[in-house]
C-alpha cells in the first residue's frame, strides 16, 4: 500500500504523540511507604491496581513486604486508575438502593451503573456491584507539602484523624477561623484542614489551618481529651444536603493518605465527627461517604 509522504508524516506525529502519553503515565508512578500492618492486596485495594499490578512495578516475586520498603504505585494518571479502580466488590444487602450504595461509595448512579453494565436501577440481595474508586488523577497536596516541609510534626501525638463537614455551604479558612477567634478560641479555626467547595475557595483546595503548622490541639470535638491527639479536616458544605463535590473528595483521600503514609508513617484511627462516643451530632452529613472512608482507612 502506497503511503504519501504527508500520510507518513501525520502517522509518525500521532507514534509520537502516543509514546509521550505513555512516558506521562509512566512518570505518573507515586511511591509508597510500607507501614505496619500492610499486606500487598491492601496496598493494591487502596490505590486501585491489582496485587499483580504492583509486583511487576517493584519487581517483587512473591507477596512478601516489609515496613519501611518503598514501593512504586503504577499507572496514577487519569485513565488507568478510572479503568483499574472499578474492582471493588460490594455485596447487595437487604434495604440497599443504587442510590443508596452510591452515595456511601461517594460515586454517582450513572458511574455505578456503567461499572456494572445495568441497564436499570433494579438490584437484588447477594448481588455483587463493582464499586468505582474515588480516582485521585490530580495531585491537590502540591502548595501542602510545600508549607509543611519545615513541620517538626509530633507523630507521637496525632492517634485519630476526625472527618467534618461545615454544615453551610459558604466560607474559607480565613473566615472560620475570625468566626472561631470571635466565639472565644485563642488559636482560631477549630480545624487543622480544611477543603473548599469552589464557592469561597477552591473546588478541593486544601487549606492549612494554624493549629496544623504550630501543632496544637484541636477545638473541633467537645472533649478535650480526644481534642489532644485528633487531627481535625473539615468539608465545606452542609452534606445533610448535598454531597461533596469529587474534588473535594478526592482532596480529602489524597490529605488522608499523605498524612498516614508520609507524616505520620501509621496508620490512626479514622472517624466521621458523630462516631465519637459523647458528640451528639450528625456531621459529617448523612451524605458524607463514611461507609466507602472506613473500607479504605480501617
Amino acid at each position: 500500500m502506497h503511503v504519501t509522504r504527508r500520510e507518513f508524516t501525520k502517522q509518525a506525529s500521532l507514534i509520537a504523540l502516543g509514546s509521550l502519553a505513555c512516558a506521562q503515565l509512566a512518570k505518573a508512578n507515586t511511591i509508597y511507604t510500607v507501614r505496619k500492618g500492610d499486606t500487598l492486596g491492601h496496598i493494591a485495594q487502596r490505590h486501585g491496581v491489582s496485587a499483580a499490578e504492583l509486583r511487576r512495578a517493584n519487581r517483587l516475586s512473591g507477596d512478601l513486604i516489609g515496613v519501611g520498603q518503598k514501593l512504586k504505585i503504577p499507572g496514577q494518571g487519569a485513565a488507568t486508575t478510572a479503568v483499574a479502580s472499578a474492582r471493588n466488590p460490594y455485596l447487595v444487602q437487604a434495604g440497599d438502593t443504587l442510590g443508596g450504595i452510591a452515595r456511601a461509595h461517594g460515586i454517582s448512579v450513572g458511574e455505578l451503573k456503567r461499572a456494572n453494565n445495568l441497564s436499570s436501577d433494579v438490584i437484588r440481595i447477594g448481588q455483587t456491584l463493582h464499586t468505582p474508586a474515588i480516582v485521585n488523577s490530580t495531585d491537590l497536596l502540591t502548595h501542602v507539602r510545600a508549607a509543611t516541609a519545615k513541620i517538626a510534626v509530633r507523630r507521637d501525638n496525632w492517634q485519630r484523624i476526625v472527618v467534618h463537614h461545615s454544615a453551610i455551604k459558604y466560607g474559607n479558612a480565613k473566615k472560620y477561623d475570625a468566626a472561631h477567634r470571635r466565639r472565644g478560641m485563642q488559636n482560631g479555626l477549630a480545624y487543622h484542614f480544611l477543603i473548599g467547595n469552589g464557592i469561597d475557595s477552591g473546588d478541593g483546595e486544601i487549606e492549612i489551618g494554624p493549629r496544623w503548622t504550630k501543632q496544637l490541639l484541636g477545638g473541633h470535638l467537645k472533649s478535650y481529651q480526644l481534642n489532644l491527639s485528633a487531627i481535625g479536616i473539615c468539608l465545606v458544605g452542609n452534606f445533610e444536603q448535598t454531597q461533596p463535590s469529587k474534588k473535594q473528595l478526592a482532596a480529602f483521600t489524597q490529605l488522608m493518605d499523605w498524612l498516614q503514609g508520609d507524616v505520620l508513617k501509621k496508620n490512626t484511627q479514622f472517624a466521621g465527627h458523630r462516631e465519637l462516643k459523647g458528640e451528639q451530632t450528625i456531621c459529617p452529613g448523612k451524605y458524607f461517604p463514611l461507609a466507602a472512608m472506613h473500607a479504605r482507612y480501617d
